[in-house]
């Protein structure tokens, strides 16, 4: 999960997806991953986005 990128600093994105909730925890709280990662990483989900698909 790479975070931001010291070049471009605070116009970088924060993170970089997609990403896959794998838990869900009470108090708001979940583990998610990179789909070609297995490393997981607890977040809050004021953070968490939903997904939505781009129409073409």
């Amino acid at each position: 999960m790479d975070q931001k990128s010291r070049y471009l600093g605070k116009w970088s994105y924060n993170w970089e997806g997609p990403f896959v909730v794998e838990q869900a925890y009470s108090k708001n709280a979940y583990v998610i991953k990179e789909i070609n990662l297995n490393i997981g990483k607890v977040m809050n989900g004021k953070y968490l986005k939903h997904f939505h698909n781009r129409a073409e």
